[in-house]
């Protein structure tokens, strides 16, 4: 008896669980300004799946937050898409909306201005406009850092929901002495009474920041900053950079969504 042989049950399974993203895929695509509401009857019609397997389907939507059932039994989109957009959203948008306002405040005192983010357990330099004195601070993109050592660190350290920051510290407090438990804290208490972080000579022994953070609403933590060699800063200087960088940090925040 001849034919074609037997799929191995792994592809078999590969092909099924293939044909089902492809039909969830179909039955998001219902989902419409125009009609954001679906019965399973009228998702079944439309996506011509059958009901049983649409109602599979759905239900594993459903779990992941892509879906949400109402009461009366009718589906409307979950919040998952509202987390998975703001991050797109960021991903695409936040070096584009952040460099005409950091040429604007490079422009306004002429030293250089830096963006950064939380990565894990450190800020990293994502973007940066550099002064055009001839004696001015030089950044790099993917600069890394300890989110405790530096301004632009602390201003994300200080925007981290509690229990981030509880288990950061708890992690500081196993590696540091005292002393310099003692100095982030009172860094920390610092920044929430300012809405800045002010550090002068601790990163680069010639070098000063001033920094504000935010945390937008995909989780992601930013700061933006201002650096300038120590030679050019005074508590005049540093209280005009606390409201460069508040008021940029409010701005970037205002268009790409900032969390209580």
């Amino acid at each position: 008896m001849t034919g074609k042989p037997a799929q191995p049950i792994h592809k078999a399974e590969s092909l099924y669980k293939g044909e089902a993203i492809e039909r969830g895929f179909r039955a998001l695509a219902c989902f419409t300004p125009e009609r954001p509401v679906w019965s399973l009857e009228a998702l079944a019609a439309s996506t011509r799946v059958p009901r049983a397997t649409l109602l599979g389907i759905l239900n594993t939507l459903v779990r992941h937050g892509m879906l949400r059932r109402r009461a009366d039994g009718m589906y409307i989109l979950g919040f998952t898409w509202l987390q998975l957009g703001a991050l797109r959203r960021n991903q695409v948008d936040l070096r584009m909306i952040a460099q005409p306002i950091m040429r604007r405040v490079r422009d306004a005192v002429d030293e250089t201005v830096i963006l950064s983010v939380r990565d894990g357990d450190q800020r990293v330099h994502v973007d940066y406009v550099e002064s055009l004195q001839h004696f001015r601070r030089l950044s790099q993109i993917g600069n890394s850092r300890p989110l405790h050592v530096g301004a632009a660190g602390l201003a994300l350290l200080a925007n981290l929901p509690p229990r981030a920051l509880a288990d950061y510290m708890a992690r500081l407090k196993s590696a540091a002495d005292a002393a310099e438990i003692d100095r982030v804290e009172a860094s920390l208490a610092a920044v929430r009474r300012d809405g800045v972080a002010t550090v002068i000579g601790t990163v680069l022994a010639q070098t000063a920041a001033v920094s504000a953070g935010v945390r937008l609403y995909s989780g992601e933590c930013v700061a933006f900053s201002i650096s300038c060699p120590t030679e050019r800063i005074d508590k005049p200087r540093a209280a005009e950079f606390a409201v460069l960088v508040r008021h940029a940090i409010d701005e970037i925040a205002h268009q790409l969504g900032g969390a209580a």
